[in-house]
């Protein structure tokens, strides 16, 4: 049960990525989902998560140590 509940998570996240990184792609190089074959599906799915990387940390961490000046 454990299993299957890591796989549907794995399948929702992966169709999350594969949609954002179909949407990055240009609206004049999208191909149909019909003929999407295995080459695309892994590219459209690396583009995706290279936008998701794209957005970068999401905390601040300072760059030097508490109270120091920068002047």
């Amino acid at each position: 049960m454990d299993l299957l509940i890591l796989f549907m998570i794995a399948v929702m996240f992966s169709t999350i990525v594969f949609f954002i990184g179909r949407y990055a792609c240009p609206k004049h190089d999208r191909v149909p989902l019909i003929e999407v074959d295995h080459v695309l599906l892994w590219t459209t799915l690396r583009r995706g998560w290279h936008v998701l990387g794209s957005f970068g940390p999401l905390t601040h961490y300072p760059d030097g140590p508490a109270g120091a000046s920068h002047a």
